[in-house]
């Protein structure tokens, strides 16, 4: 038996690295889900390159919370003021973070409407979005209050939403595409 004193969250994040898992853990509980479909890494890619890199940095798959802790959220996309990281940061502050963007897929549905939007507002992350391809909504979340957003704004596929203050942005999603 080999003197291993990795922490199970170091644990973890090796395992997801190794063999191409995304893992979170938060809310006590962890999930593991496979890579995402081309369609879902599509609707990712799409946004990301709206998103101006002179004013915002958009990172896809980067857990969201204190340094040294590996618990946390791993949304799809988190969006940080261009410039704010201190180092080659994982997880990201969460103290930086402007907006969090969740893409549903099947096997995330209940933690992306469920825990997600509580675990965001206590974080005090000013934008949660979710884009939904099933019921080709996006749904964005903002003015956190305690565990829960006060504000919500949803908008149909094919048409732009906006990410309210502080990132102020529209993006268009002509290009998202519909579940089949």
């Amino acid at each position: 038996m080999s003197d291993d004193s990795r922490t199970l969250s170091e644990l973890l994040a090796l395992a997801a690295e190794r063999d191409g898992y995304k893992v979170e853990w938060y809310a006590g509980k962890i999930v593991m889900q496979a890579s995402a479909s081309a369609f879902h890494n599509l609707i990712v890619s799409e946004t990301i390159r709206q998103i101006p890199s002179d004013a915002w940095w958009a990172l896809p798959d980067m857990r969201v919370g204190t340094p040294g802790d590996h618990r946390g959220p791993q949304p799809d996309i988190v969006i940080i003021p261009a410039g704010s990281l201190s180092d080659d940061e994982n997880p990201v502050r969460k103290e930086i973070v402007a907006a969090v963007i969740e893409v549903v897929s099947k096997n995330t549905r209940s933690e992306d409407y469920g825990d997600k939007p509580e675990t965001y507002a206590s974080m005090r992350i000013p934008v949660y979005v979710i884009i939904d391809r099933q019921r080709e909504t996006i749904r964005v979340f903002s003015e956190p209050d305690v565990n829960r957003y006060t504000r919500e704004n949803v908008s149909p596929f094919g048409k732009p939403f906006t990410l309210p203050e502080p990132v102020l942005l529209t993006v268009d999603t002509e290009g998202y595409p519909a579940a089949l």
